[in-house]
């Protein structure tokens, strides 16, 4: 069967074969093209199976309606929220999302950059470009592109990039558990070697921590976060070696999954959570709403950073190359895991009662 011509739908359709091809195509024919028309023009596109010839609509000066995106193939299920989110809200916009992922090698996901230009994508959204453990900064040598977003992680040089507030939310978690009763807490992060080899989110909380907490202890855990066996046991040897024979009675972890492992270990200890230790995630993760101690946790809006990395993307697309830098805030989500004092007062009335 022949292959279907953008003329072939438009004679179906009864429109002129320029607003074909800017409701198929997204050419930049200057026609507007009204609703019960573009009914019809999709309608015959579907019954002629018509496939849009995007590589000719790309050279011919067109928008190709693609986004690319990088991200790491074991990256935080938190990005991958926001990478749905921001798929949800191109798809309103009659954008694709076309994604290119490695795991630790910045040098393939430098081809992969390559290869999504090469495919006319309208503009990237970077994910993955902290691989400071591996000495290596891809949105440094990337920050030219004037069509490119970077989303967390993100260097303070001259890029565009949508982040989080890691510091402040570190200041926020402290004080809430000064004010609960807790006195020496624990930074616990994952990593190796020196500060500088330190993703820069973790950087950025540990400089957090470190401004607002005397003690300004913070421990390593040198286990990837989708190993979980290695993990509950750098957690346990934490707790027997460091937490409990130096007192600590809280702990900031890095990360929801990391604090349930700690929990664990906690409680494996023989350590009431919150009454003897109190602990704060980061992320929000669903299951700490419903885990055995509901866990605090520090959480940002996900659907605003999504849209709003599109938002700037879609304002380079269209031609700003001016950088912007948006910075978002976080807040704690309370829930039982720093739950110490109300424990106490409770217990009080307990023995008071009994």
């Amino acid at each position: 069967m022949e292959k279907a011509r953008l003329s072939d739908i438009a004679n179906l359709a009864g429109v002129s074969k320029a607003a074909a091809g800017k409701v198929l195509n997204g050419g930049r024919a200057q026609i507007r093209v009204g609703t019960e028309a573009r009914k019809r023009i999709l309608e015959a596109a579907r019954q002629l199976n018509y496939q849009p010839n995007m590589a000719a609509s790309i050279l011919a000066g067109g928008s190709s309606k693609m986004i690319g995106v990088l991200i790491d193939s074991r990256a935080p299920e938190s990005m991958y929220g926001i990478l749905a989110e921001i798929e949800l809200a191109a798809d309103a916009l009659g954008y694709r999302i076309l994604t290119a992922q490695a795991h630790d090698n910045p040098e393939k996901l430098m081809q992969s950059y390559y290869a999504l230009k090469q495919n006319g994508v309208d503009g990237i959204i970077s994910f993955s470009h902290d691989y400071s453990h591996l000495g290596c900064r891809l949105d440094q040598r990337l920050k030219d592109d004037h069509k490119i977003v970077f989303v967390l992680n993100t260097d303070e040089e001259n890029t565009s990039a949508v982040d989080v507030d890691f510091r402040s939310g570190m200041s926020i978690a402290l004080e809430h558990l000064r004010s609960r009763g807790y006195r020496k807490t624990a930074l616990v992060l994952s990593g190796s070697g020196s500060r500088n080899n330190l993703p820069l989110s973790c950087r950025n909380r540990l400089d957090g921590f470190q401004q607002n907490c005397p003690r300004k202890q913070a421990f390593l855990l040198n286990s990837p976060s989708i190993d979980v066996c290695r993990l509950g046991e750098e957690c346990r040897r934490l707790v027997q070696e460091a937490l409990i024979p130096e007192k600590y009675d809280s702990a900031l972890v890095m990360n929801d999954l990391f604090a349930f492992v700690l929990m664990d270990a906690l409680t494996e200890a023989g350590l009431d959570i919150p009454a003897d230790f109190g602990v704060v995630g980061c992320d929000n993760h669903p299951i700490g709403a419903c885990y055995p101690v509901k866990l605090t946790t520090l959480n940002y809006d996900r659907i605003k950073i999504a849209r709003s990395a599109l938002q700037v993307l879609l304002e380079k697309i269209a031609g700003n190359s001016d950088p912007v830098r948006m910075i978002f805030p976080m807040e704690l989500v309370v829930r039982e895991s720093t739950n110490k004092i109300t424990d106490i007062i409770s217990s009080r009335k307990g023995k008071n009662h009994d």
